[in-house]
């Protein structure tokens, strides 16, 4: 009887694609966090600030090694390091006036960077007959968007919105540290060219306890963490009129080694969580293989592996009985021994969760491959195959 040659426990196929398995986790996880940490809240953004403008950043030296300006235009930002968080006490006035052209059903405006309390007043001219197409709208929010209602203004001197004049104004009190597009909307099938005057009373932060600066005359400048201690950055930009193209590219760059450190700690303990769950599952199998063993040695009457062997009983003595007796002992034992399917390899495998052996490993596996995987014994669903070596 031909007995097919089983492979050493050592180099079993599904200990291999255990193997892979864990290293493939773990580098999957290795590459999310990696890139989560890298492109996350610590990573580089761009701003748009405008003139006399204050932005309050705050980063972990832990995690942040330096933070790198650049301003491209070369216009003069500037770049400050607080150990404590700076007030918003000073504050600043500036204006700008010029002529702009409103293409038809169109906006056209600028963006600024506000702090809370700052107040911005705008003034728009053009001919009385389309000054009414031209709408005003405030916009606040770098991702998610909302739309202000300006504030009529208080001053004796000022214009109602609503009357029909050669100019209108409208005035904005800012509550809350934000983004801020200002624009006007032409609804004139025509362009629409206006005399716009803007004057901003920004609030700005108190920036004589810096410990340190840095300014992006020469294009880009890079402002040192120190570490361990968390570190609040403030960017301002000078007060020159110029509402247009004010923006900055902000990086934060990590301190790598604190970084490697966690990604280190983060896949040890995977590993380790894989590797006890793989101790468990083989704890799990080495049990069910001793009790389909004990189940061949003393089968149970709900769950039988092997047939009880009968006993026969005779009056008297007769040697032709005794011998037909042990014939047919052994020959019942042998069949015992052979697959339920093929009646050809003998039983040398289990079915897990049940734990029958049944059949040849090679009758086990063409049960696997089929859609119902049904044990041949107790009809339940068979979830893996394991094999029965003996010595």
């Amino acid at each position: 009887m031909h007995r097919p040659v089983m492979p050493p426990p050592g180099h079993s196929p599904q200990r291999w694609k255990e193997s892979w398995g864990r290293l493939i986790a773990c580098l999957t996880i290795w590459i999310c966090v990696s890139v989560s940490l890298r492109y996350g809240y610590f990573g580089d953004s761009r701003m748009v600030l405008g003139p006399s403008s204050s932005r309050l950043m705050k980063a972990s030296s832990v995690f942040v090694d330096h933070v790198e300006v650049r301003d491209e235009d070369k216009k003069g930002v500037l770049l400050y390091g607080f150990y404590e968080k700076p007030e918003l006490s000073f504050e600043t006035n500036w204006s700008v006036a010029d002529y702009m052209i409103v293409a038809s059903y169109s906006r056209k405006g600028f963006s600024l960077w506000l702090n809370k309390g700052s107040k911005i007043r705008m003034r728009w001219e053009a001919r009385t007959s389309i000054l009414n197409q031209l709408q005003v709208v405030m916009i606040k929010g770098e991702r998610k968007y909302e739309t202000l209602l300006p504030k009529q203004t208080s001053s004796p001197d000022a214009l109602n919105l609503s009357e029909p004049l050669n100019g209108k104004e409208a005035e904005y009190t800012i509550e809350e540290d934000n983004r801020y597009y200002l624009g006007l909307i032409n609804t004139n099938p025509k362009n629409i060219i206006t005399t716009l005057s803007v004057n901003v009373t920004s609030k700005m932060y108190e920036l004589s306890k810096a410990r340190n600066m840095c300014s992006t005359t020469q294009g880009s400048c890079r402002l040192k963490l120190l570490f361990p201690k968390t570190q609040y950055v403030v960017v301002t930009t000078p007060d020159n009129g110029d509402i247009n193209g004010w923006n900055i590219e902000v990086a934060f760059v990590a301190r790598a080694i604190i970084y490697v450190a966690i990604l280190g700690a983060i896949v040890i303990i995977i590993f380790l969580i894989l590797k006890y769950l793989g101790a468990c599952d083989t704890d799990q199998s080495t049990n069910l293989v001793e009790t389909a063993t004990w189940q061949a040695s003393e089968p149970s009457e709900t769950e039988p592996i092997m047939p009880a062997k009968s006993v026969r009983l005779t009056y008297g003595t007769n040697e032709e009985d005794d011998e037909g007796s042990s014939c047919s002992s052994s020959e019942d034992l042998y069949d015992a021994k052979l697959c339920v399917i093929c009646y050809d390899d003998q039983r040398n495998c289990f079915f897990v969760p049940c734990g029958h052996c049944a059949t040849c490993y090679d009758c086990a596996q063409r049960i696997m491959e089929e859609d119902n995987k049904m044990c041949p014994i107790c009809r339940r669903l068979i979830h893996k195959v394991r094999r029965l070596f003996t010595s």
